[in-house]
């Protein structure tokens, strides 16, 4: 069976990305993300994990490290080509496909112990039919671990503010928008490219879940351990930025912002059907 896969935006900023995850994943990846993920695991030691959206591989290098046994999928070729250069120079037995996530059409039900999803999930388009898949190629109690930005704390439909709340200033997070499924265009930071993210409620993931027959029994909200940075005259504005302050009153507002509202999410669950 030929699947016929259309060039992605990911395709054309392949190379960017690559330097930018590098071998141990962005920032917010290394310091807030992985950790979580790792302590989700458990011992990997001899399992078969399914990567999904592995990227330019560097996730899928770190399971191997630990003794996985790991095939990584992404539906761009531009980055597998990246993630299998590095298989040849360094071998640790990863097998890298380009696939989509929704249509894993040669890899056999029921022969992976855990599929990985990192930061992927809201970049899928068919994130019902990617849950479904990994639930079809995972044995009987086989585990998905997965994590998003978090849907309730996202850039989509809302923004950084200053409230105040009895005489004192608090940074907050102001939405308008959240129910609402929504396909939104994401800047990529230096990249000077868009993509497009996908907005979903928690409930939609969670229906997803249970309609693929996992029952979750891990959910991890993860804030960030990024300290924030002092502006310099050249940014301007930046008071409603999170990641820079211009006064000691801003860096305190901002820090506990930092500590109390959760950027990232990591779920787990486990395959009952």
């Amino acid at each position: 069976m030929v699947i016929n896969l259309k060039k992605t935006t990911w395709d054309e900023i392949a190379e960017w990305w690559d330097k930018e995850a590098g071998e141990n994943g962005i920032w917010h990846q290394q310091h807030d993300i992985d950790p979580v993920m790792f302590k989700l695991f458990g011992t990997i030691k001899n399992k078969m994990i399914l990567e999904m959206g592995c990227g330019n591989g560097y996730f899928s290098r770190l399971l191997a490290k630990k003794g996985a046994k790991v095939i990584g999928i992404d539906l761009s070729k531009e980055l597998i080509g990246f993630a299998i250069e590095k298989e040849k120079l360094n071998p640790l037995g990863i097998k890298y496909l380009v696939r989509d996530a929704a249509n894993l059409h040669d890899l056999r039900s029921r022969s992976f112990d855990i599929v990985v999803a990192n930061m992927c999930l809201m970049d899928i388009a068919d994130a019902k039919g990617a849950l479904k898949e990994a639930s079809r190629v995972l044995k009987k109690n086989g585990r998905i671990i997965f994590s998003i930005t978090h849907p309730v704390f996202d850039d989509y439909a809302q923004q950084w503010t200053i409230i105040k709340e009895k005489g004192k200033k608090y940074f907050a997070r102001a939405i308008y928008k959240y129910l609402s499924l929504v396909a939104w265009k994401f800047g990529l930071w230096a990249s000077g490219v868009k993509t497009t993210q996908y907005h979903r409620p928690l409930e939609t993931y969670f229906r997803y879940l249970r309609n693929a027959g996992f029952l979750v029994d891990e959910f991890r909200e993860i804030a960030t351990k990024k300290k924030v940075k002092k502006a310099t005259k050249e940014m301007g504005d930046v008071r409603l930025r999170r990641s820079r302050y211009t006064t000691l009153i801003e860096k305190e507002m901002k820090e506990l912002a930092g500590k109390e509202i959760p950027l990232f999410l990591v779920v787990r669950g486990v395959k009952i059907k």
